[in-house]
């Protein structure tokens, strides 16, 4: 164009080369028009949308606020879009709300606004945005993809899936959609259908690397390890440094016991994002599992950080070092109420060294903590901190990286570390044993939120245990368990007794009591295995294969460390409960035939 020509046939000429994809030329053209001309709102907006479609973000911005302040309240929306470009979210939203008070039937601003509100967490206000996108836009697939999104983002998973299938019915080959929709299943435990949702987004694009991701931690769930290793591994062909893709290959390669690889997983994950908590926490656990200890106890540290979910006390004084203590020692559970039994075994080496300690415990074990430690303060954890004088303070589980460092460390206590009521267990083993038969306590469901469902069996697989002879066996279980006991009664003649006097819940020293007057415990791993072993119990535990299998019970060890008579019991990959049960049951007979302990209360 002529050297000549006016700004707004300059302008003209450059928004016909925009539009026909020359961008670089349309931007020398505006500037050029801009040279003649620089009070142009339209010029300097026309400038920024172009500079945006090539990537120079920075420079649209300037040129977007040059327009707004020549007064182009139209905008406020491409504005907005820079700012996301620049990773500015929060003056995006300012921006979009702008362009929305003046247009409020924009589309792509609402979508837009809920892209950033969903960056800032605010996914609540992102739905509605979004729902305000599909109100107005009945038929735009993406916005009811986005809207459930948000909906996920809120644990509304139910309802994500609904905007997940009306996205679907809009555009039937949606490949995000399918995945995302078997992601919001997985989440509702509907492992079949979610399966069946990212198998037909990987028929249609079958190096979705997030599809393949999904049907790698889906096929975990699915106790199908090793298909799900070949499927992340998929993923990691296309995408090596895909760090939420090497998270999953991690907890597959530790399932499939292939510890050493699953290491070096976490290693590259933290050399790729130095600040990932997650792969530092979960090669803490694997090194703990192997025994490890040196490596394992200073990682375990990052369990506090947000990602992990646990959150701390808000205790201002120093936490402790593992020396003696010139005041008072205060020390809180954590993690529940089979962690606070495991880690409460440290308490005698903590005692020997710092005689002065509160314990502040979870409120139903206070009672029994408080008999089995007498020379020290234990009391009830409530909502708010203890304000008692204390010098220094630390969290129950990091005590052992001061004190179990090596397995020689773990003492060998065969009576255990905690007294239940000598007299309410003596009146309870007069009442079950009193025709001569040996007492069994069953426990077999663990309520964990992660993991819990891998770790329970069903009371019908206790079959072979519960054919013993001259024996009489006592739920030990928590939750209501008679449906289930109907059932067997019904189904096989068996009885399996529930103590009325005794709530398994809420009465832990009761429990404790109870346990005590067995003469034998068997369950899966949940706080029943931690109650026994702590009473000194012989005890059988029987853990899961891969997934839910919990760091302290080990990978090679037989006997627990920290229970002396708790045999651990592993189960095979693709072993039915009722199989492990089998074994169990044979070594429960030869135990009960050699007179062990019987009639003895602890």
């Amino acid at each position: 164009m002529a050297d000549g020509a006016t700004a707004d046939a300059l302008y003209r000429e450059a928004r016909s080369r925009c539009q026909q994809g020359q961008i670089a030329e349309g931007i020398d053209l505006i500037r050029r028009a801009l040279a003649r001309d620089p009070g142009q709102a339209r010029f300097h907006t026309l400038l920024g949308m172009a500079l945006s479609n090539i990537g120079r973000a920075a420079e649209a911005l300037n040129s977007f606020d040059q327009a707004i302040a020549l007064g182009a309240a139209d905008a406020h929306g491409s504005r907005a879009d820079a700012l996301m470009a620049l990773g500015r979210p929060a003056e995006a939203v300012e921006s979009f709300d702008r362009a929305l008070a003046r247009d409020p039937a924009s589309v792509a601003d609402w979508c837009n606004r809920g892209a950033a509100l969903l960056e800032l967490g605010r996914a609540g206000e992102a739905a509605e945005s979004f729902a305000r996108a599909t109100a107005l836009a009945p038929d735009f697939a993406e916005a009811y993809y986005n809207h459930g999104n948000a909906l996920a983002q809120l644990g509304r998973h139910a309802e994500s899936i609904v905007s997940y299938d009306r996205a679907l019915a809009l555009r039937p080959g949606y490949v995000d959609a399918l995945n995302n929709r078997a992601n919001a299943l997985n989440q509702l435990g509907r492992l079949p259908e979610a399966l069946a949702s990212v198998e037909s987004a990987l028929a249609l694009a079958p190096e979705h690397n997030g599809a393949l991701v999904t049907r790698s931690v889906l096929l975990r769930k699915l106790r199908r390890s090793a298909d799900a290793l070949a499927s992340c591994e998929r993923a990691l062909a296309s995408r090596p440094d895909d760090t939420d893709a090497l998270a999953v290959h991690a907890d597959l390669l530790t399932d499939l016991e292939r510890f050493d690889d699953a290491i070096a997983t976490l290693d590259r994950i933290i050399a790729l994002k130095p600040d990932d908590v997650a792969a530092k926490w979960n090669k803490s656990l694997i090194c703990l599992g192997l025994g490890r200890f040196e490596e394992g106890w200073p990682l375990y540290e990052h369990r506090w950080a947000g990602a992990m979910g646990l959150v701390p006390r808000g205790y201002a004084q120093l936490r402790w070092n593992g020396g003696a203590v010139d005041g008072t020692l205060l020390i809180w559970g954590e993690q529940g109420l089979g962690d606070e039994i495991l880690h409460a075994s440290l308490l005698p080496d903590v005692i020997a060294r710092t005689p002065s300690v509160v314990f502040e415990v979870e409120p139903r074990l206070a009672p029994l903590f408080a008999r089995s430690f007498p020379s020290i303060i234990v009391i009830a954890c409530q909502k708010e901190l203890y304000a008692g004088r204390v010098h220094v303070q630390e969290p129950l589980a990091s005590l052992g990286r001061f004190l179990r460092r090596r397995f020689e460390d773990y003492p060998r206590r065969d009576r255990g570390y905690l007294a239940a009521d000598t007299t309410r267990a003596q009146a309870l083993r007069a009442r079950l044993a009193s025709d001569e038969r040996r007492v069994i306590g069953l426990s077999w469901v663990s309520k964990a939120p992660v993991g819990g469902a891998s770790k329970s069996a069903r009371l019908a697989d206790f079959e072979a245990l519960l054919r013993l002879p001259d024996c009489r066996f006592i739920d030990l279980q928590y939750g209501d368990t008679s449906e289930e006991r109907a059932a067997l009664a019904r189904d096989l003649g068996i009885v399996v007794e529930r103590l009325g006097d005794i709530d398994n819940t809420n009465d832990l020293d009761g429990l404790a009591a109870l346990m005590s007057a067995c003469d034998a415990v068997v369950t899966v791993s949940n706080t029943t295995a931690h109650l026994a072993g702590a009473l000194g119990r012989p005890t059988f535990v029987m853990v899961p294969h891969g997934f839910a299998r919990i760091w302290y019970w080990f990978y090679d060890r037989s006997q627990s460390p920290w229970y002396p008579r708790v045999a651990v019991r592993r189960q095979q990959s693709g072993q039915p409960w009722a199989d492990v049960v089998a074994a169990v049951a044979r070594e429960v007979s030869a135990l009960l035939d050699s007179g062990l302990d019987k009639g003895a209360v602890c």
